[in-house]
């Protein structure tokens, strides 16, 4: 999803190299929970075809980033992905700087508090804290979230400006036109609901059974790159308990970023 800061100082575009683009994309099909992959498996995965598949992950497999195995012929992802993850995770201050408000948050709560970034049409956890619940919260780093039908989403499209609302709005619609007025319509009133006190919620909209209510995260440059959410079941938090209680403190919470000094280095 295009947005400002994703083009080169000249003001031009970047130039897209094929192959490296359909690589990362065979790697980005490997999910949480999935056993291994096999071609057919990826194929459908990336609408790439299986012929081309097959030259993409014996590359990936040369270079280290995937494992192959003979008997079932597939594939899984090896330790060399990790230092990506190590890379982003460790210069990555705003993170650090958050969790331990969002931990104090979901120990008080009993809830889970995630911190999120748009990666194309979903939010991907970089940071999540628990507190104790007798429901064991599944979601954790890197789990993924519609960007048009999850609390988080909706804060961080709220957060962006016009240029950058209109441009993702307009890549949520040619995803799903048939959900498109429905859709528009909980973004429109999600980004409201932030205009006016800060942050937004959601009744069990994308969950059933689960009240969620999020805020997006401006930086030091009043740049939204990330968005703050915090959801329990419905039975431990009470929608007057997002509006009145946890809400003002994640707004707080996100706010602190802009207005803290940037550690030093």
């Amino acid at each position: 999803m295009a947005r400002p800061r994703d083009t080169p100082a000249d003001g031009g575009a970047f130039t897209v190299i094929a192959p490296l683009a359909r690589g990362m994309e065979v790697l980005r099909a490997f999910q949480a929970g999935d056993p291994p992959l096999r071609n057919q498996d990826l194929s459908r995965r990336t609408g790439i075809p299986a012929s081309s598949v097959s030259r993409l992950t014996a590359s990936l497999v040369a270079q280290g980033y995937l494992s192959y195995d003979a008997n079932g012929g597939s594939y899984t992802l090896t330790p060399a992905v990790l230092a990506f993850a190590y890379a982003f995770v460790a210069g990555d201050t705003v993170r650090s700087r958050l969790q331990p408000g969002m931990q104090d948050l979901a120990n008080t709560f009993g809830a889970m508090v995630g911190l999120g970034m748009q990666d194309k049409l979903n939010m991907a956890y970089v940071a999540c804290c628990k507190g104790q619940s007798l429901v064991p919260f599944r979601s954790e780093i890197g789990s993924r979230y519609p960007l048009a039908r999850s609390a988080m989403g909706w804060a961080y499209l709220a957060g962006l400006d016009e240029a950058a609302f209109a441009a993702a709005m307009d890549e949520i619609k040619a995803a799903d036109a048939g959900a498109w007025p429905q859709t528009q319509k909980k973004i429109e009133t999600a980004k409201k609901q932030v205009h006016a006190q800060g942050f937004c919620v959601s009744i069990g909209e994308w969950e059933p059974g689960v009240h969620t209510v999020a805020t997006p995260v401006r930086t030091r440059t009043d740049e939204t790159r990330y968005a703050i959410s915090c959801g329990a079941p419905a039975y431990q938090l009470k929608e007057d308990q997002l509006m009145v209680e946890i809400g003002p403190r994640l707004a707080w919470l996100a706010r602190s970023v802009q207005q803290d000094p940037a550690p030093a280095v």
